[in-house]
């Protein structure tokens, strides 16, 4: 026998809702699977390779502007005069004149030329090179041999004068003590040979043969002003004149058929290092004649500028 229980059947309404969600979810993801595959398609299709294109601007690049030659200043002139006078500023001018233009480079300004500092006159140049300043009578006069009678009043002429040593010296041991260590007897050198040993004549003659004067140093700089635009080569800067000498002769020696008549030249200059003595050569005509005298001994691996004195 069956048995019946009692409950409550279903809702309709229950079952109506379920079924219009799931067409709902259904239509949605029927939408998505769409949106997506037109979104592929979209994709795959595009043209990459296409050429983008920009589109210019409207109206004129450049536009002249209304007052080309540029807005006037208020007060120019003497209107700030008239501001403190008056009070007020007075009105525009009634004519404007522009300022005259800078003269500009000239063709010798374009091209560069170096200059050479000022000469400078060294001081006391008669009164140094005057002495050693001598005829060919003097020298021969001095560089004859003396007599005997000759060496003997100069001999006496010197030690004229001269206070004899009265202090006794000092006895000097001619053996060296025993306590000392090493040698007990220095070794005496080897005599010397008679050709070797010097004459009385020949000693006193040495000690009276004076010094010679040290005018070499300034019989060697060129103490002549040139005039400004002189044109110059300068060859190089020594320590001392008589290095710029050996230059100037090395030179003369190797490229003599080069140097030619030009004359040396050598002059003073101080620098905030010590004083320098440069080597210059002068007989140009012009800067141009210098240029190429460089030129060719720059070409035979000699240094060489061309300069003008300022």
């Amino acid at each position: 026998m069956a048995v019946y229980e009692e409950g409550f059947a279903p809702s309709s309404d229950e079952s109506r809702s379920g079924i219009y969600l799931n067409y709902a979810g259904a239509a949605l993801s029927l939408a998505l699977i769409a949106g997506v595959g037109f979104w592929g398609y979209k994709l795959i299709m595009r043209d990459v390779s296409g050429i983008p294109v920009v589109r210019a601007m409207e109206g004129d690049m450049r536009v002249l502007p209304d007052n080309p030659g540029g807005s006037v200043a208020a007060h120019t002139g003497l209107a700030v005069n008239e501001v403190a006078a008056v009070g007020e500023a007075g009105g525009p001018e009634d004519r404007l004149v522009l300022a005259p233009a800078t003269p500009g480079l000239t063709v010798e300004d374009l091209e560069a030329q170096p200059t050479a500092e000022a000469d400078e006159v060294v001081p006391t140049e008669t009164a140094t090179i005057a002495p050693a300043m001598a005829t060919d009578t003097d020298i021969a006069a001095d560089t004859a041999p003396l007599t005997t009678d000759q060496v003997l009043a100069l001999a006496d002429q010197i030690a004229d004068g001269v206070e004899p040593v009265l202090t006794p010296a000092a006895p000097v041991a001619d053996l060296i003590p025993a306590s000392v260590p090493g040698v007990a007897v220095s070794l005496r050198p080897a005599p010397r040979p008679a050709s070797l040993r010097p004459t009385p004549v020949a000693a006193a003659v040495a000690e009276a043969a004076p010094t010679p004067a040290p005018a070499a140093q300034e019989m060697a700089i060129s103490t002549e002003a040139f005039a400004p635009g002189t044109s110059l080569v300068q060859l190089g800067a020594f320590r001392t004149p008589e290095l710029a000498n050996d230059e100037w002769t090395r030179l003369q020696s190797r490229f003599g058929q080069l140097m030619g008549d030009h004359a040396r030249v050598i002059q003073v200059s101080t620098q905030s290092n010590g004083t320098w003595y440069r080597l210059r050569a002068s007989g140009f005509a012009d800067r141009a004649e210098a240029k190429r005298f460089c030129a060719a001994l720059e070409a035979e691996g000699a240094g060489c500028i061309a300069v003008v004195v300022n």
